[in-house]
C-alpha cells in the first residue's frame, strides 16, 4: 500500500476539477433561479431549520449521505468537525468520551434513535435507506438530552412509512469478494394507519486484514438487519409511531469496528512480561517474523477471531397528543443485545510447545481472549412543549432509566494443563503478609476447567431521574434568550469478581500453577476475589444563549452551558481506586451561521470548554502488585477550539461542502501515575512526578499528566465534497469527490508518541446514475483510492514496555533494573481500497 500517497496532489486536482466545471458550466446557468434547499432538523426537540438552530449542528441527509459515500461511522466522524472514534465504539466530541470499555462508566456523546437513548453508536452503522437523517450536536446537550451528553449528541432519525404503497430494493457487490442486499416496503391499509418493514443482509466473505497463519482473515463483516414499523394518525389530535428492530453480526469485525493489528516485530527474547504477567510470553522463541511489520493489513495467527452481536433487540415508540395550546409528548423504548469478541491473544500461529524452567516443563504458548457482555436497558420520557406563535416558547420534561449490564472477560491457555488444578494459593490473606496456602483455607476452588489465567466478571445496574425546562423569549424579530435548566439523579450498583492463575515454571514456583487472586475483604475469612460497590450522584445542569437575528440570513450566538456525566465504577479488575467521582464541563461557545444569497451557507463556532473531574482508566498495577490492573481516576482539563462548515452552490449543478475544525486539549492537573509503555519514564517527554516503585525488576516512574493532550483529540482535521450534476432528457448523471485528512491523534493521557497516531487523509470518488422518473439508480464508487495505510487508534490493546533479554539494564541511584527496549503496539486500521458497483431500484 501507498506510505506516501501524494495528498496534496490529490486534494488539487479535486479542486481544479471543480473549478473548470465551473468555468463550462457558469454560462448555461448564469439566468437560472435557485437556492440551496433548506434543511429542517429536530436538534432542540422541535422542528427548526438547520441555520436557525443556535447549536453547532452537522446534519446528513440520506441523499447526502448516498452522494458523498457515507456508509458507516467512520464516514461521519471524516465530515464532522471536533469528532473522533475509537475502535472499541468510543465516540468523543471536542474532546470530550471515554477511554475505556469496562462497565461501570458511561459515554461522554449520547447516541439517540428516533428521540431513544442508546448505549451503542451502531446506529450509526445503519444504511441510507433506513435512516432519514443523522444530527451530531457539538458541545454539551445535558439540558435536552440529558444523559452523558458532556460532548454532544447523535440522533438518528428513522425514515417513517409511506402515505402510499411503494418500497426499495438495492443491491451491490465489491472486491473483498462483499455482497449486500437491502429492502424496504412501506404498506397504507387506511388514510390514518400505514406499516413499514425492511431489511438487509451485507457479507463481505474477505477479510481487510490477510491471514497466513490458518486462521480465518481479519475484518470480515457479515451482517444482517430487519425493522417494522407501525404508524397512525388516531383523530385529529393523537399520532402514534413505534419501530422494531433486530441486527445480528457474525463476522471478525465486530461493534466496535475491530480492524487492528500488532504492528511491530514480536518480544521473542523474554520469557515473561516483568509488568503483570500471569503466563509465559506468548511470543518467546518465535523465529518467524510479524508479517503486520512489513504490511499492517496483514497477520499470522491460528485462532479464528469474531465479533458476534446477537439477540439486538430494539423497540421505540413516540405518541404525540396536540392540546391545541401545547403538545403532549411520549417517547419510549427497549433495547437488549448479546456482544461476544475474541479471538487469538498471542498474535502468532503457534501451537506447539517448548521447554521453559530448571525441569524442562513444557509450555504452550497458544493464547486466547474472550469478551462477553449481556445489556439490556429501557428509558421513558414525557415533555410537554407550547404550539404558541407569540415571543414565548416552552419545553419541560420528566424522564426515567434503568440498565442492567453483565460483562466477562477472560484470557485462557487451553493447552496448558497445569492451569486447570492450580497447586496451591499466593497472597495476602486477612490482611497478613503474603505467603502460601492452600485452595480450601483460601477458600478458593480447586479448579479452574477453563483453564483461564485471568477471569473478569461484572454486572451493574444503573437507574436515572431527571426533570428539564427550557424556555426561549424573543424581544423582538432580532434578539431572543434562552434559558434551560436539568435535575439528575444517577444511581448505581455493582458486583465484580476476578480469578487470577500464575503459571511461570522458570520462576519461584517452578512448574505448578498458582492462585493470586486479591483479597478485597481481610475482615472475613478466605480470599474475598470480589466485591460490591454503590454509589448514587445528582447535578443541576444548564443553558443559557443569547440570539442575534439582524436579518433573515444570520444568526449569531453566545451561550453558556454546563454539562455532567455521573460517576462511575471500573468494575471487573479489582482496581485499587475503582470509582470515580462526576464528570462535569463549563462550556463557552459564540457561533455564526450565515447564509449568503442563498448560495452560500457559512457556519462557524468558537468554543472553550473547562473540564473538572474527567474521568480516566489508566493501567496500573492491582492492590496485590501480582497483575497489570486499572484505576478509574478523575483529572481537570481544559478543550478550546474553531469549527467550520461551508457549502457552496455557484451554479445550480455543482455543490461544494467542506469543514475544519482545530481543537485543543490539554489536562491541567492529574498526578501520578506510571505509563505503561515508558514505565521508567525514558521518553525527552515524560514528565516524573509522584515517587517511584519496583515491580520485577522494573522501576515504575509516576508521571504528572499535566500538559498531555486528552484523549481522541486530532488537532485538525478537514473534509470536502464536491459533486457536479450533469441533467440529461434520460436521467441524470452526478460525479462526486471527496477529501479528508485528520491529524496526528493520541489514544491515551501521556504525552508518549507510543500513543499517537500518524496524521492521514484519504480521497473518495462517485458516480451516480439516475434515471429521469427517479425509478432506479446505478451507483460506481472507489474509496480511498489511492490505498492509503492509515491508522484510527491503538485498538483495545494499549501499547506496552518490551525488556529485552540479555538486557543491558537501566542504573538508577546505585540500583540496577530493567531496561525497556521498545514497545509493542497495536494500531486500529483505517479500510484499504474499496470499490464496487450498487443498484437502486424503487417501486
Amino acid at each position: 500500500m501507498a506510505t506516501n500517497a501524494p495528498r496534496l496532489r490529490t486534494l488539487l486536482a479535486l479542486s481544479a476539477s471543480v473549478l473548470t466545471l465551473s468555468a463550462i458550466s457558469a454560462p448555461a446557468f448564469a439566468q437560472e433561479a435557485f437556492q440551496i434547499e433548506e434543511l429542517v432538523v429536530t436538534a432542540e426537540k422541535r422542528e427548526q431549520a438547520l441555520q436557525d438552530v443556535p447549536v453547532a449542528v452537522s446534519a446528513y441527509t440520506s441523499e447526502q449521505r448516498d452522494v458523498r459515500g457515507m456508509t458507516g461511522i467512520q464516514d461521519f466522524v471524516n465530515f464532522t468537525p471536533g469528532m473522533n472514534y475509537s475502535g472499541t465504539d468510543r465516540v468523543s466530541l471536542r474532546g470530550a468520551g471515554r477511554n475505556t470499555f469496562y462497565i461501570g462508566n458511561d459515554p461522554g456523546v449520547a447516541a439517540y434513535t428516533d428521540g431513544f437513548y442508546s448505549a451503542s453508536s451502531s446506529e450509526l452503522f445503519k444504511s441510507s435507506l433506513f435512516v432519514e437523517r443523522t444530527e451530531i450536536l457539538r458541545g454539551p446537550q445535558g439540558t435536552l438530552y440529558g444523559r452523558n451528553a458532556m460532548g454532544g449528541a447523535l440522533n438518528t432519525i428513522s425514515k417513517r412509512p409511506s402515505h402510499e404503497f411503494g418500497g426499495e430494493i438495492r443491491a451491490g457487490y465489491g472486491n473483498f469478494d462483499r455482497t449486500k442486499i437491502e429492502g424496504v416496503l412501506s404498506v397504507p391499509v387506511a388514510d390514518n394507519l400505514r406499516f413499514k418493514i425492511g431489511g438487509s443482509q451485507d457479507w463481505q466473505r474477505e477479510g481487510f486484514i490477510e491471514n497466513i497463519g490458518g486462521a480465518n482473515d481479519g475484518a470480515t463483516i457479515k451482517r444482517t438487519y430487519f425493522e417494522i414499523q407501525a404508524e397512525a394518525e388516531l383523530g385529529d389530535n393523537l399520532d402514534i409511531w413505534a419501530r422494531y428492530s433486530r441486527s445480528n453480526w457474525d463476522d471478525s469485525t465486530g461493534v466496535g469496528d475491530r480492524l487492528a493489528n500488532q504492528i511491530t516485530p514480536y518480544d521473542t527474547t523474554r520469557p515473561f512480561q516483568p509488568i503483570g504477567g500471569l503466563v509465559p510470553n506468548g511470543q518467546f522463541g518465535m523465529t518467524t517474523a510479524n508479517p503486520g511489520v512489513a504490511d499492517p493489513y496483514k497477520q499470522s495467527t491460528n485462532r479464528d477471531g469474531y465479533g458476534q452481536l446477537r439477540g439486538n433487540h430494539l423497540f421505540t415508540t413516540s405518541i404525540t397528543y396536540d392540546l391545541g395550546w401545547a403538545s403532549l409528548k411520549y417517547i419510549g423504548g427497549f433495547q437488549q443485545y448479546n456482544y461476544q469478541t475474541g479471538g487469538d491473544y498471542d498474535g502468532t500461529n503457534r501451537t506447539t510447545s517448548y521447554a521453559s524452567g530448571p525441569l524442562g516443563t513444557q509450555v504452550f504458548s497458544d493464547l486466547t481472549t474472550d469478551f462477553d457482555e449481556h445489556k439490556k436497558y429501557y428509558s421513558n420520557e414525557i415533555n410537554l412543549s407550547s404550539n404558541s406563535d407569540g415571543p414565548l416558547n416552552w419545553i419541560l420534561g420528566l424522564y426515567q432509566y434503568k440498565e442492567e449490564y453483565k460483562q466477562r472477560i477472560q484470557l485462557g491457555s487451553p493447552l496448558q494443563a497445569q492451569l486447570a488444578t492450580p497447586a496451591f494459593y499466593y497472597g495476602s490473606i486477612n490482611g497478613a503478609a503474603a505467603g502460601v496456602a492452600s485452595l480450601a483455607a483460601a477458600g478458593l476452588p480447586s479448579t479452574n476447567p477453563t483453564r483461564n489465567f485471568a477471569d473478569n466478571y461484572a454486572e451493574l445496574e444503573s437507574k436515572a431521574w431527571a426533570a428539564f425546562g427550557q424556555a426561549t423569549y424573543k424581544f423582538n424579530d432580532q434578539w431572543a434568550l434562552t434559558g434551560g435548566l436539568r435535575y439528575t439523579k444517577d444511581e448505581k450498583d455493582g458486583f465484580e469478581s476476578q480469578r487470577l492463575v500464575l503459571f511461570n515454571p522458570a520462576g519461584a514456583f517452578g512448574p505448578a500453577a498458582v492462585d493470586v487472586s486479591s483479597d478485597m475483604d481481610a475482615s472475613r475469612p478466605g480470599v474475598q476475589n470480589f466485591r460490591n460497590l454503590s454509589d448514587s450522584w445528582s447535578a443541576v445542569t444548564g443553558t443559557l444563549n443569547l440570539d442575534w437575528t439582524p436579518n433573515d440570513d444570520t444568526l449569531v450566538y453566545a451561550k453558556y452551558s454546563r454539562g455532567y456525566k455521573s460517576g462511575g465504577f471500573l468494575l471487573g479488575t479489582l482496581a485499587p481506586k475503582p470509582t470515580a467521582d462526576e464528570e462535569t464541563v463549563n462550556a463557552y461557545e459564540v457561533g455564526v451561521k450565515q447564509t449568503i444569497g442563498g448560495r452560500l451557507i457559512l457556519n462557524a463556532s468558537a468554543f472553550y470548554n473547562d473540564f473538572e473531574g474527567l474521568q480516566l482508566n489508566l493501567s496500573q498495577l492491582n492492590a496485590a502488585g501480582t497483575s497489570a490492573s486499572n484505576n478509574f481516576v478523575n483529572v481537570d482539563a481544559e478543550a478550546y477550539g474553531l469549527e467550520l462548515e461551508a457549502m457552496w452552490q455557484p451554479i445550480q449543478p455543482l455543490q461544494i461542502s467542506a469543514s475544519y475544525g482545530y481543537l485543543h486539549t490539554e489536562i491541567t492537573k492529574g498526578c501520578c501515575f506510571y505509563d505503561p509503555a515508558d514505565p521508567s519514564a525514558l521518553k525527552s517527554t515524560a514528565r516524573p512526578s509522584g515517587g517511584t516503585a519496583v515491580t520485577n525488576g522494573v522501576l515504575l516512574v509516576f508521571q504528572d499528566l499535566a500538559g498531555s493532550k486528552i484523549y481522541q483529540s486530532p488537532e485538525n482535521k478537514f473534509a470536502l465534497n464536491a459533486n457536479y450534476t450533469f441533467d440529461f432528457e434520460p436521467g441524470s448523471l452526478i460525479l462526486s469527490g471527496s477529501y479528508t485528512w485528520t491529524d496526528e491523534t493520541t489514544y491515551q493521557p501521556f504525552d508518549n508518541p507510543d500513543f499517537a497516531v500518524p496524521s492521514y487523509g484519504t480521497a473518495d470518488l462517485r458516480v451516480l446514475w439516475k434515471d429521469a422518473q427517479d425509478r432506479y439508480s446505478l451507483i460506481g464508487y472507489v474509496k480511498n483510492v489511492t490505498d492509503e495505510e492509515g491508522f484510527t487508534s491503538t485498538s483495545s490493546t494499549n501499547p506496552t514496555a518490551v525488556f529485552a533479554n540479555p538486557n543491558t539494564g537501566l542504573v538508577v541511584g546505585g540500583n540496577t533494573y530493567l531496561r525497556q527496549t521498545s514497545t509493542a503496539i497495536t494500531r486500529g486500521l483505517i479500510q484499504p481500497r474499496t470499490y464496487g458497483v450498487e443498484l437502486q431500484y424503487r417501486f
